[in-house]
C-alpha cells in the first residue's frame, strides 16, 4: 500500500510556507480572529505547562532521593477515610530499633511558626524541629556551620541565608543568641544556603528535635495519645543501597496492627518514595506546598475547556473559508496535485497560525503569570518562569496543537472529489446550510460560556448566603484579643474600665473559627448508641462564665458555669446534638450523665445549649461541647458598642498597661467570620476569568461565523433588499439560526449546571444555598445580550449594505 505522507523536501515546504503565508495575509480578518482566539485559549496552556515543569522539577537536587522514603498513615474510619502525610512520631524510634537496612531515620515536626524577638521587634519565623541527620540525609547545603553537630543539641536553631539577614541585617549570625517564643534563647549553629523553590520542604528556620523534648518533656515521644493524635509529625528514612522495601513494609503493617487494634478505628501505614510527593496524591496535613494528581488533572481539565473550543473555532472557520478555495483546490488535482501536498498544504497553514498565536499568547502568559502564582500559592513556593524545558515545551504545543487541528480540515480537503471540487463550495457541502460542525461548534462554546456565567451567579449567591446566615450566636460588635500570654483577669480589669466595653469574656478560640476535637465515653457504660460506638467524636470550647450571655446563647437546660471556678471544672455544657447522641428519645435525658474526656477527667453534664454553628457551614451541627479550663484561654472576647470602638486607640492604651512587650491583635468577629469564606472569592475569580475566556472564545467564533455567512450570502441580501425587503426583516432572517443555538444551548446547560452546581454546593457546604429561577435568567440574560451584540452588530450592517454595489459585482 502506498504511503499517504511521506516525507517531503525543503523547496517543497518552502512553497506551502509562501502559499500559506500569502493566503493568511488575502484573508487578514479569518486571520486575526483565528490567532487571538487560538492565543486566549493556548495562554492558560502555556501556565499550565509552566506549572508541570516546575512541579516534575520537585526535588531533583537530593543525591539519594531515590532511597528516601517518607511512612504516610492511611485511617479506615469507615466514613471519610482519610490519608495523611503524616505518621506518629514513636514510629520512628521503632524503626530505628527493630528495622534492618535503614542508614538513617529522622524526625520532623513542623509546628514551628513563632516570632523571634529581636530587641523591639518581633520576626515572624515557619520551619521545622528536626533530628540532626536532617542535615545529611537531604542535600540543604550550610553556608555557615557543620552539618554533623549543628542540630545536635537542645536550643539549636539553623536559619536560611535570607532569614538571618532579615534578624541579624549584614552581622555575622553565627554563635548569636535569639529569644523564640515559647522556645526561650537559641544558639545560631548554622546558617543554610536559601531553600530550593522546587523543595517540598519549605521552611525558614530548623531547630533541633532536642530543643522539642526538653520543652515537652522526655517522656513526650513515647505518649501513647500521639499514635491517634500525629498532627505535624513526620518521619522519614534512607535504606541502604540495594535494599528493597518489603520488609519494612511488612514490620510496619505488624506494628499498625499491634498499636491500633482496641481503636474503633483501622489504621495502616505506608511508604511514599521522595519523587512520589511532588507530585502526588491528596493527603492531609502535608508538609509543605501541596500538588496532588487530582489538582493537576482538574487544572488540565480547565485548560482543555478553553483550548478546544478554540481549536474548533479554527477548524470551522478554516474550512467555512476554504470552501472559497474550491475552485483552487479542484484546479490543483487536476493538474496533477497529489492528497499529500494538498494535506501538507493546510497543515503547513494551521501550524503557521499556531506558532503566530504562540507568540501572542505569551504576551497572555506574561500578564497572567503573577496572578496565576498569587492563585497558586505564593512566590516563595511557586516559580512559573521560563525554563529552556519550559520554552520546548511551549514550541512543542504549539506544534502539536496546530497538528492536531490542522487534521480535520487537511484530510476535509486533501480527500475530496477533483470534479467535486471544481463544482465549488456549495457541491462541496451538500446544501446551502453549511458545514454542520459550525452549528456543532457554536452551540458548544454558547454551552460553555453559560455554564461559566451560571456558575459565577451561584457562586455568588452562595457567597451572600454564607455571610448572611443566622449561625445561632452573636456576631456583631464583638472584638476578639488575642491574650499572648497576658493574665485574663488583669485584662478584664482594665479593658472593663473603658466605656465603649459593655461586656468581656474569655475562650480557647474565637466561636465559629476554631474548636478542639477529641472523643468522650460514658463513665457508666463505654458503649455508646446502643451499643455501636465505643466512644464518640466531641468539638469543645473553652470558655468562662460570661461568655454564653456575650455571644447570647440559649442554655436549654441546667447551669451556665458561675464564678466558682472549681465547681466550673467539673461538669461540661452540651449542645443539643452531643444531648440527642447520648438519649435520643429524650434530650434532657443526657442531664447528669457522666462523661470521661480525651485527657482522662471525669466530667457531668450540667447544662444543654441551643444548637448553633460552632464551625463554618461547610459542617452540619456535631456534638459539641463547652467546658471550664482557664489555662486554655487565648481570646479575650469583647462585646463593644460599636464597631467603630474596635479601632479606639484608649485600647491599645489599655492593653500596654497589661502587655507592654505584644502588639495588641485584635480581630472583629464578623471578619474572621467573613474570612472563612474567603475561598469563594478565590472560586469566584477563576470562575469569572475563565468564563471570560470561554466567552471572548466563543464570542470570536461567532464573529467570524457570521461574517462568513453575510459574505456567503451578499447576493441574496442585495436581492432581497431589492424586492422590498425590511433592514430589521434581513436581520431577524440573519439571525434566527444563531438565536436558536442559543436557545438550544440554554435548553441543555441550565438542567445539567443545576443538577452539577446542586451538587457540588451541597458536597462543599453543608448548609447551601437552593438555585432559584433568578440565578438562572440572570445567567441567560447575560449570555443572550453578549451573544446578540455579537450576532446583530454584523447582520444590522449587513442589512443595510447598499445592494447596487454587490449586484454589479455580481
Amino acid at each position: 500500500m502506498r504511503n499517504f505522507y511521506p516525507s517531503v523536501n525543503v523547496a517543497m515546504l518552502g512553497n506551502y510556507f509562501k502559499t500559506a503565508v500569502r493566503n493568511l495575509v488575502k484573508n487578514k480578518l479569518f486571520a486575526t480572529i483565528n490567532i487571538f482566539a487560538l492565543a486566549l485559549g493556548m495562554s492558560i496552556s502555556l501556565i499550565f505547562i509552566a506549572a508541570l515543569v516546575f512541579v516534575f522539577r520537585h526535588d531533583n537536587f537530593h543525591p539519594n532521593k531515590d532511597r528516601i522514603y517518607r511512612v504516610i498513615t492511611h485511617v479506615k474510619d469507615n466514613q471519610e477515610n482519610p490519608s495523611y502525610a503524616s505518621a506518629p512520631v514513636g514510629l520512628a524510634q521503632l524503626l530505628k530499633n527493630d528495622v534492618t537496612g535503614l542508614e538513617q531515620v529522622v524526625r520532623i515536626n513542623g509546628s514551628l511558626n513563632a516570632n523571634v524577638v529581636r530587641g523591639s521587634n518581633k520576626i515572624p519565623v515557619y520551619g521545622y524541629y528536626a533530628d540532626p541527620e536532617f542535615l545529611s540525609m537531604f542535600n540543604f547545603p550550610l553556608a555557615q556551620g557543620d552539618h554533623s553537630t549543628a542540630l545536635v543539641k537542645p536550643n539549636s536553631i539553623v536559619l536560611t541565608k535570607a532569614t538571618a539577614l532579615k534578624i541579624f541585617g549584614t552581622k555575622d549570625p553565627l554563635g548569636e543568641m535569639i529569644t523564640m517564643e515559647p522556645s526561650g534563647e537559641l544558639m545560631v549553629t548554622g546558617v543554610f544556603e536559601d531553600v530550593p523553590i522546587n523543595s517540598h520542604l519549605n521552611f525558614e528556620a530548623i531547630v533541633s528535635y532536642a530543643t522539642l523534648i526538653s520543652e515537652r518533656g522526655s517522656a513526650f515521644v513515647e505518649r501513647e495519645e500521639n499514635w491517634t493524635r500525629f498532627v505535624n509529625s513526620y518521619v522519614y528514612f534512607l535504606v541502604a543501597e540495594n535494599t528493597t522495601t518489603e520488609g519494612i513494609e511488612q514490620y510496619l503493617d505488624r506494628v499498625a496492627s499491634e498499636k491500633y487494634k482496641q481503636q474503633g478505628f483501622k489504621t495502616l501505614f505506608a511508604l511514599q518514595s521522595l519523587d512520589a510527593i511532588v507530585p502526588g496524591p491528596a493527603l492531609y496535613n502535608s508538609i509543605g506546598p501541596s500538588w496532588d494528581y487530582l489538582s493537576l488533572t482538574l487544572v488540565g481539565f480547565l485548560m482543555m475547556i478553553i483550548l478546544v473550543p478554540a481549536c474548533a473555532n479554527y477548524v470551522t472557520l478554516a474550512i467555512s473559508q476554504s470552501l472559497r478555495r474550491m475552485k483552487e483546490i479542484g484546479v490543483r488535482k487536476v493538474m496533477g496535485g497529489m492528497k499529500k501536498q494538498i494535506f501538507m498544504q493546510f497543515v503547513t497553514e494551521t501550524t503557521i497560525t499556531m506558532l503566530l498565536a504562540l507568540v501572542l499568547s505569551y504576551i497572555f502568559f506574561e500578564l497572567m503569570r503573577g496572578e496565576a502564582i498569587a492563585y497558586i500559592g505564593d512566590a516563595s513556593t511557586v516559580d512559573l518562569s521560563p525554563t529552556p524545558l519550559t520554552y520546548l515545551g511551549f514550541i512543542v504545543f504549539a506544534i502539536f496543537v496546530g497538528l492536531v487541528a490542522g487534521v480535520v480540515p487537511a484530510l476535509y480537503f486533501a480527500k475530496i472529489a477533483p470534479l467535486t471540487a471544481l463544482k465549488g463550495k456549495e457541491a462541496a457541502t451538500g446544501k446551502r446550510g453549511g458545514f454542520p460542525l459550525r452549528k456543532f461548534v457554536i452551540t458548544t462554546q454558547f454551552i460553555l460560556s453559560l455554564g461559566f456565567i451560571m456558575a459565577v451567579v451561584i457562586v455568588l449567591s452562595q457567597y451572600h448566603y454564607s455571610t448572611n446566615y443566622n449561625l445561632g450566636f452573636e456576631q456583631q460588635n464583638v472584638l476578639d484579643v488575642e491574650l499572648q500570654h497576658t493574665d485574663p483577669q488583669l485584662l478584664k480589669n482594665e479593658f472593663g474600665k473603658l466605656a465603649s466595653v459593655q461586656m468581656i469574656s474569655m475562650s480557647s478560640y474565637p466561636v465559629g473559627t476554631g474548636f478542639n476535637q477529641g472523643y468522650v465515653k460514658k463513665v457508666d457504660n463505654p458503649a455508646l448508641s446502643a451499643g455501636k460506638l465505643d466512644s464518640l467524636e466531641t468539638f469543645s470550647i473553652s470558655i468562662d462564665e460570661n461568655f454564653i450571655s456575650l455571644m447570647k446563647l440559649e442554655l436549654l437546660r441546667g447551669n451556665n458555669f458561675s464564678d466558682n471556678h472549681l465547681a466550673n471544672t467539673r461538669f461540661i455544657i452540651a449542645n443539643e446534638e452531643f444531648a440527642k447522641t447520648l438519649s435520643p428519645e429524650d434530650p434532657s435525658g443526657a442531664m447528669d450523665q457522666f462523661m470521661k474526656l480525651s485527657d482522662g477527667r471525669e466530667v457531668r453534664i450540667g447544662g444543654i445549649v441551643r444548637n448553633f454553628n460552632f464551625d463554618n457551614l461547610r459542617s452540619p451541627i456535631r456534638s459539641f461541647y463547652f467546658e471550664y479550663n482557664p489555662k486554655d484561654f487565648n481570646f479575650a472576647n469583647i462585646k463593644i458598642q460599636s464597631e467603630y470602638f474596635a479601632t479606639d486607640k484608649r485600647m491599645e492604651a489599655a492593653w500596654k498597661k497589661v502587655n507592654a512587650n505584644d502588639p495588641f491583635l485584635a480581630q472583629l468577629l464578623s471578619d474572621e467570620i467573613g474570612n472563612t469564606y474567603k475561598f469563594y472569592f478565590e472560586v469566584i475569580k477563576l470562575w469569572s476569568f475563565l468564563g471570560l475566556m470561554a466567552i471572548t472564545v466563543s464570542c470570536l467564533g461567532l464573529l467570524g461565523t457570521v461574517v462568513f455567512t453575510i459574505r456567503t450570502r451578499v447576493k441574496e441580501i442585495s436581492l432581497r433588499k431589492v424586492m422590498g425587503a425590511s433592514s430589521e426583516s434581513l436581520v431577524m432572517l440573519l439571525s434566527k439560526d444563531f438565536v436558536i443555538l442559543m436557545v438550544i444551548a440554554s435548553v441543555i446547560t441550565v438542567p445539567a449546571v443545576w443538577f452539577i452546581l446542586g451538587t457540588m454546593l451541597s458536597h462543599m457546604q453543608h448548609y447551601s444555598v437552593e438555585i432559584g429561577c433568578f440565578e438562572i435568567a440572570i445567567s441567560i440574560f447575560i449570555m443572550l445580550v453578549l451573544g446578540l451584540a455579537t450576532i446583530f452588530s454584523q447582520t444590522w450592517k449587513a442589512a443595510n449594505m447598499n445592494p447596487v454595489d454587490n449586484l454589479r459585482v455580481e
